[in-house]
């Protein structure tokens, strides 16, 4: 399964990588932005991303809106964020996102939400 890690913190990137299972650390691609993160899905079939929210230029809401209006079936997105405010999660979900992980996230709640969503 490829996946997609996007933060415009490379520390927040290394700490997402640590948390998944090892069955979804083997074709591991990063982008450190939204455009970045557009550009990769354009070239490659992500099939899983994981998304920051709170990113410079583009951001994880941005990204959530172009990927929906592209109409792209995949990556499936678990958003990865500081922010847990009700409204962000509403407003994620309404923008196709398949899961929501608080910052700093534990392997047990990665491991949650894949398996809710079936890939694992």
């Amino acid at each position: 399964m490829k996946v997609l890690i996007v933060d415009d913190s490379k520390t927040a990137r290394i700490m997402c990588k640590r948390v998944l299972p090892a069955s979804l650390q083997q074709d591991l691609v990063e982008a450190s932005g939204g455009e970045e993160a557009l550009s990769v899905c354009r070239s490659q079939p992500i099939e899983v991303m994981f998304l920051d929210l709170t990113m410079p230029e583009v951001d994880g809401y941005q990204v959530l809106e172009t990927l929906k209006n592209e109409g792209r079936q995949s990556p499936r997105v678990i958003v990865m964020s500081a922010d847990i405010q009700p409204e962000a999660k509403d407003r994620i979900k309404k923008l196709g996102a398949v899961g929501f992980l608080p910052k700093p996230a534990n392997p047990s709640a990665v491991e949650q939400v894949l398996r809710e969503q079936g890939m694992l």
